[in-house]
């Protein structure tokens, strides 16, 4: 009995165990792009992000994720990594002989450092950033970390710091190497963290730097009205990069009319346009620029206090739903030629049913505002009144969801089970008991009986005496 009552309960745990477990939903992609270009883009990869919104959502992108290398976008990282761990950028350093022969032959772009110059450290910034001094680059690697070797693992803990996932730096210059890789997304988390330097701001969005009697051009074309090919009166920095590998890369940001965006453009060709060999790195970031100023506008989705859904309430008093309206206005960006009633709101995960009692502007889910089949905003949902609590209901419905819940039904037929187990097996005890006591009886008096027949047989039975008178 004791090992089937163990069973019983195992299989009780068991169930508990099963209709306990939680159910969840499957969380959106917040960086999925929320838009598609229609402009020609030439560029393998790339990303246009709204710097606007705090959240830095992606209006738009294609292979973000895809593997890709760098080129120079990576003195990002270098500069960053300098700019967090020098103090004094006004700090003098020496050229080493080391930081000047390593480039030779090498094909890299330099600002003609020679052994012995000093330095400082923000003007091997402004070289680095500005003209992509690859010369400038080593001479900060030594001076931070000692060698380059220890400053590129400081490059790729910064990496990893700001969210990178699929990142890795061999040096520091950005000069090609098949292990030396990131992505687009990565770009970007570095790119914006890089943004709310102040430092990093005003050198990489600088034109021209002057340094030792020589102008020094941003290598971004964007920002030079010389290159008319190129020239974008709204473009700001930050970054350009090319090797054969690497095709032609370029981070750059542009504002206008209040509106600011951050374009990454990765492995585009070199192509003929109206008959001239253009790097088209440049037409791409320009082109998605155009494509969102002239085709996205900011517009409230939907307002405060919109109803959204209503579910029901357990044990509220003189109602028995409650409604979910959004908690504030959700205004985002959104295609200029909008028809609000192509935008539809979607609870994600609203409860089945609340229990009151409910507070007026308590959470209780968020909701997806979703244009075109993708998301393009979110709203926290609240309680739009308050409901309370009714003591009657509430005990009522206590009982019945006692007496409703599976587990508690599958206990109450166990120990029904077992109540009617225990009472066969206590009469099945009664009978054998019962069979056991007759059983010994009769053998008792077969016992008696044989004792008897041996030492009182018949003959010598001996009649009562009679009786005197």
């Amino acid at each position: 009995m004791k090992k089937t009552l163990s069973v019983l309960f195992a299989l009780v745990i068991l169930a508990a165990t099963v209709l306990s477990v939680p159910v969840t939903g499957l969380a959106a992609d917040k960086d999925a792009p929320m838009y598609s270009v229609t402009s020609k883009i030439y560029a393998d990869s790339y990303m246009l992000i709204n710097l606007d919104d705090e959240n830095y959502p992606v209006i738009a992108a294609k292979n973000q994720d895809k593997r890709k290398y760098p080129a120079s976008l990576t003195k990002i990282a270098t500069a960053m990594v300098t700019i967090n761990s020098v103090k004094n950028l006004k700090a003098k350093t020496k050229v080493s002989k080391h930081a000047v022969e390593m480039l030779n032959n090498s094909g890299a772009q330099v600002a003609g450092l020679e052994a012995g110059d000093q330095l400082t450290i923000e003007q091997l910034l402004y070289l680095t950033m500005v003209y992509s001094a690859c010369d400038a680059c080593e001479v900060l690697a030594e001076y931070v970390a000692g060698s380059t070797e220890k400053y590129v693992a400081m490059m790729n803990d910064w990496a990893k710091s700001v969210g990178c996932k699929n990142t890795n730096f061999v040096n520091t210059d950005g000069l090609h190497d098949n292990n030396h890789y990131t992505t687009a997304s990565d770009l970007a988390k570095m790119t914006l963290n890089a943004l709310e330097n102040e430092t990093f701001v005003k050198i990489s969005t600088t034109q021209m730097y002057e340094y030792d009697g020589q102008n020094y051009m941003h290598t971004n074309f964007m920002l030079d009205e010389g290159h008319v090919s190129y020239y974008y009166e709204y473009a700001q920095g930050i970054k350009t990069g090319s090797t054969t590998e690497a095709g032609y890369c370029v981070i750059t940001k542009a504002a206008k009319d209040g509106y600011n965006y951050l374009a990454i453009v990765l492995d585009s060709p070199i192509k003929t346009i109206d008959g001239i060999e253009t790097k088209c790195s440049f037409i791409d970031a320009a082109a998605l620029f155009d494509w969102a100023f002239d085709s996205l506008k900011y517009s409230t989705v939907i307002r405060m206090n919109d109803l959204v859904d209503e579910v029901p309430v357990k044990n509220g008093k003189d109602t028995d739903t409650v409604q979910l309206v959004a908690q504030k206005d959700v205004t985002t960006l959104v295609p200029a030629s909008l028809d609000p009633s192509a935008v539809m709101v979607k609870p994600v995960d609203p409860p089945e049913d609340l229990h009151a009692p409910v507070t007026q502007g308590e959470k209780i889910c968020k909701a997806q505002v979703i244009y075109a089949d993708k998301v393009i905003a979110t709203v926290d949902l609240v309680a739009a009144t308050t409901v309370e609590l009714s003591t009657f209901l509430g005990i009522a419905n206590a009982i019945k969801s006692v007496f409703s819940n599976k587990i508690v039904i599958a206990l109450f037929a166990i120990a029904v089970a077992l109540g009617v187990l225990y009472v066969a097996v206590f009469i099945n005890r009664l009978r054998k008991d019962k069979r056991r006591i007759a059983e010994k009886r009769r053998r008792q008096r077969e016992l008696d009986d044989q004792i008897n027949a041996q030492y009182y047989g018949k003959d010598d039975y001996l009649p009562p005496p009679k009786r005197r008178k």
